[in-house]
């Protein structure tokens, strides 16, 4: 996709150190449809502060995790399609790809029990409904990101280009569902924050 993400590391915003960018260029959605729902989704995140909100945190981390993958099965493709052999990621491994998976099923699991809590205490029942909504289609989409990791990774130990080819496809629409999911999910809950009295609040959503 051949754009930069970060800047220049200076002051980071971050655990990792690395300060986004929230102005520059977002991938191309055609070209780079994982990058670009990963960077939506940091553009999201990078608007709250992530002290006191475990939920920020954990869908920054799954952006990048994603965009990991993005990275791998980019190199994956150019190894089939061009016989290219140069390294694209920080994955060496289809294991390092599965590894990744179940961290980023692990940080949706986070984001859904914060935003239940988040529910419990909303006296709104129509920001109730909305986070629901928003959330639903979390829990089904991580199972099914676990499943295409290991459907890909038996098509790379088999060397079945179009099995691979055809997970990879199963896979960026699945990333792409799974962090709107996210992201939606994020603004539902700082709506519903919003009319939990401070006592009960234990989530803070405070924007930059």
């Amino acid at each position: 996709y051949g754009k930069q993400w970060y800047q220049r590391r200076v002051r980071g915003d971050d655990e990792e150190g690395e300060e986004f960018d929230v102005n520059a260029p977002a991938p191309d959605p055609v070209e780079a449809p994982i990058e670009h729902a990963a960077f939506k989704l940091r553009q999201e995140t990078a608007k709250y502060h992530e002290e006191d909100n475990g939920m920020i945190t954990a869908a920054r981390k799954i952006a990048q995790k994603f965009q990991q993958m993005a990275k791998y099965t980019k190199g994956r493709r150019e190894i089939l399609e061009l016989g290219s052999t140069e390294e694209k990621s920080e994955f060496s491994s289809m294991t390092d790809m599965i590894s990744t998976c179940k961290e980023i099923i692990a940080l949706t699991k986070q984001i859904q029990k914060h935003a239940d809590l988040i529910s419990k205490n909303c006296p709104d029942k129509r920001l109730v409904l909305s986070l629901a909504n928003s959330m639903e289609p979390m829990g089904m989409l991580s199972q099914q990101l676990n499943i295409i990791a290991s459907v890909k990774a038996a098509a790379c130990g088999k060397y079945d280009e179009s099995a691979e080819v055809e997970a990879d496809e199963m896979l960026t629409i699945n990333a792409q569902n799974l962090m709107k999911s996210v992201r939606d999910t994020v603004r539902a809950s700082e709506s519903c924050s919003v009319k939990i009295d401070s006592a009960s609040n234990k989530l803070k959503f405070k924007r930059k």
